[in-house]
């Protein structure tokens, strides 16, 4: 019984449900194997650029990756620093849990442009 309440006490700490069936979640969840296809809501700091549209981002658990198709930041790819908020879909590609971003709901922070800084928000 006390595994049980321990485990249900950790996913709590770990993933939110919100409306749409969208979990608000951190990268201690996606490592632990949030099953495919679920849909998250999630906060990061771009670590690196890995290419390919995909970039290592890190948040208070840890790192994860996710796939961003440029058009969600206007052409504009991000650099290390920039803060990004997003909803996408867990996606787990060749052993790797990767997020597939959906929707951006903000950038902060530097982007590849002809100006330092920008920000970017929907």
């Amino acid at each position: 019984m006390k595994k049980l309440i321990l485990a249900s006490v950790l996913l709590g700490a770990t993933a939110t449900v919100t409306a749409g069936d969208t979990i608000t979640t951190d990268s201690a969840a996606i490592t632990q194997g949030i099953k495919e296809g679920t849909e998250v809501r999630m906060d990061g700091e771009v670590v690196q650029a890995l290419g390919d549209e995909r970039y290592l981002l890190r948040d208070t658990k840890g790192q994860f990756e996710i796939e961003l198709d440029e058009d969600l930041t206007a052409d504009r790819p991000l650099k290390a620093g920039t803060q990004l908020s997003f909803t996408g879909e867990v996606d787990h590609d060749d052993g790797r849990s990767v997020v597939d971003v959906k929707e951006v709901h903000s950038v902060k922070g530097s982007v590849t442009t002809n100006s330092p800084s920008a920000t970017i928000s929907n």
